[in-house]
């Protein structure tokens, strides 16, 4: 007999080796007597090394292994009575709490079996520590097997129960209004217990910071032991509601779906069970009572807009709840939204105050554009400004920390802003002193002249007469020159140079311009009064000519046409002088010759005689 337990286990360990790769199935799937067998031989060797010691132990837990027990329901039955009815409950909730507990283990237990089995692949076959870590991957493969009996008796048991609960709901009477009552109070308490659990864990916070070991110690013990408590009343809330729950199912009443909700909700924030444990065990119990008590239909419609008021409750919660905190103030992405509104409709609102102040002031004669320009303009800033601040107020930004901010940045936006705080003063400047004002024709350098079409807080826009619209930022305006053609009327004396020959009579010519400008077709653009008279003056005597100028005041479009115009009086004055056959002179030179010396113009002909050598 002890021969042929010897020759077993030498088959056991070549066994171990040859298969030791793919995980030995014989020390898994043995009973207790094989491990008997082994454990027997082992204490037959003599060396005692701590692999030997290990090996022991691990043969004596596979012998010592039972089934799990579980506290079975047999005297349970079909009741009437409210208090047994919650009990029912309770212990739903006690045998979900094994299932769940077990699942754990089971889930650790398979963790473990695949660490171990990664290890042993690793080992040389040689390696005196693999027959140990194959005893410890049995010992974790028959536990797993007792956890899975076991889940699926709690969970027959939980079948069971569900049953009973479905069965004596039929039967109980319940009090609604005294039931709400109770609830209300349940509510208050563990309300309450939370508090006292904040309170006690801010107390250890400050233990540990003082390092206060006695004190933490006995701070802990507390919240152990009023962790406990919490959890008994959190599943004595929760018996309350599943209780009320089943009360709104027998009157039919929609306030069911609430509390089915609420029952879900309570059993996460109590921690007493996690929200996948809750659609895996509890969810079903209700769902089937529902479905029991109010139809398949209602229960789909019912859930179906509970589902909706919880989305829409989460939504609201998400968007409200704070994100940042800014100077004490809370900062949500509703409030985020609410003040990108605001600002979005203080444009839109901008624009369209604009649009309608440029409209009742184009059909106003008493409006000039620069006021209609003005109004506008700054009307739609006043409001955008309005629009800013009531979005700040809304996230809760005070003007105080802004002031503090730009303060902290006033350096800062001093260099890097200068130019556009400088152009939006200077545009202030412009429109409130009105030296430049739309519809003026102005001229900012030799090729800049055009009209004034808008004038707007960072920049002014010209059209020139090529039809160029040119963006001039406004301090130009106010740091340099600019003539404005305009500013006071629309009027304006042209200087018209020409010249005549020498010998021609300069009152003469003098007479006849001026009289061929007067009865000229242009003297609707032309100004004609005692103050303002066309003239024609000698300017000077040149080597080649008489010069003399036109002086003529001219209103309207053409003072606007600069070019134009001046052309048109040139030709009227070149014309009448050929008419009136008076001789408009060219440049000339006279050219004198006089005599050389004799020796000079030898020398000269001498040189070109020897050059052509």
């Amino acid at each position: 007999m002890k021969n042929i337990g010897q020759i077993f286990i030498v088959l056991i360990f070549i066994m171990s080796s040859l298969f030791s790769a793919d995980i030995n199935a014989t020390i898994i799937d043995g009973n207790i007597t094989i491990y008997q067998k082994i454990l027997k031989q082992i204490f037959q060797e003599k060396n005692t090394t701590e692999e030997i010691v290990l090996e022991k132990t691990l043969l004596q837990e596979l012998i010592d292994l039972k089934d799990i027990s579980l506290n079975t329901l047999d005297k349970l039955s079909i009741t009437d009575k409210i208090d047994e009815y919650r009990n029912l409950f309770l212990y739903y909730l006690q045998d979900i709490d094994i299932a769940i507990d077990l699942e754990l283990k089971l889930n650790k237990s398979q963790n473990k079996i695949q660490t171990i089995e990664s290890e042993i692949k690793q080992f040389d076959l040689n390696n005196s520590r693999l027959f140990s870590f194959e005893l410890q991957d049995a010992y974790y493969h028959k536990k797993v097997k007792l956890y899975q009996n076991a889940i699926k008796s709690i969970e027959q048991q939980i079948t069971d129960l569900k049953e009973y609960i479905k069965k004596s709901l039929k039967t109980v009477i319940f009090n609604t209004t005294q039931l709400e009552k109770v609830l209300t109070e349940k509510e208050n308490i563990i309300i309450n217990y939370q508090n006292q659990v904040n309170q006690l864990q801010i107390l250890i916070e400050q233990a540990e910071l003082i390092n206060d070991r006695n004190k933490i110690q006995i701070l802990n013990k507390k919240l152990k032991n009023l962790d406990s408590t919490y959890k008994n009343e959190a599943k004595d809330l929760l018996s309350t509601q599943f209780l009320l729950f089943s009360s709104y199912l027998k009157l039919k009443d929609d306030k069911a779906f609430i509390l089915e909700r609420k029952i879900s909700q309570t059993s996460i924030k109590t921690k007493i069970m996690t929200e996948d444990d809750v659609n895996k065990y509890l969810s079903p119990l209700l769902l089937s009572l529902e479905k029991s008590y109010m139809g398949q239909l209602k229960t789909l419609t019912g859930a179906g807009k509970q589902e909706l008021k919880d989305v829409l409750y989460q939504g609201w919660t998400f968007i409200t709840k704070p994100i940042i905190t800014l100077n004490n103030s809370s900062i949500s992405i509703l409030k985020m939204i609410l003040s990108l509104l605001i600002f979005i409709l203080g444009f839109v609102f901008g624009a369209f105050y604009k649009h309608k102040i440029n409209k009742l002031a184009s059909n106003k004669k008493s409006f000039t554009a620069s006021t209609r320009t003005i109004l506008a303009n700054l009307g739609y800033y006043i409001i955008i400004t309005i629009a800013f601040f009531m979005a700040l107020n809304v996230l809760g930004v005070k003007l105080s920390s802004i002031a503090l901010v730009a303060g902290a940045l006033s350096v800062g936006i001093g260099f890097g802003l200068q130019n556009i705080v400088s152009n939006f003063v200077s545009g202030l400047i412009l429109m409130f002193e009105r030296s430049i004002k739309i519809g003026d024709y102005i001229e900012v350098d030799e090729h800049t002249k055009g009209y004034v079409t808008d004038i707007r807080m960072r920049a002014t826009t010209i059209n020139t007469n090529e039809n160029i619209d040119i963006i001039i930022p406004n301090q130009n305006f106010i740091q340099n020159n600019v003539i404005n053609w305009t500013m006071s009327d629309n009027l304006r004396r042209f200087s018209i140079p020409f010249g005549v020959a020498y010998g021609t009579n300069a009152h003469y010519v003098i007479d006849v311009v001026k009289d061929a400008i007067l009865n000229s077709e242009y003297m609707e653009d032309i100004v004609e009064n005692s103050i303002r008279q066309t003239r024609v003056i000698m300017t000077e005597m040149a080597d080649s000519s008489i010069n003399f100028e036109l002086l003529v005041w001219v209103k309207g479009d053409k003072m606007h046409k600069p070019k134009r115009t001046a052309s048109e009086f040139l030709i009227l004055i070149y014309d009448t002088l050929n008419s009136n056959n008076i001789e408009i002179p060219f440049p000339q030179q006279d050219l004198h010759i006089r005599s050389v010396d004799e020796n000079l113009k030898f020398n000269i002909t001498t040189n070109k005689d020897n050059s052509n050598e």
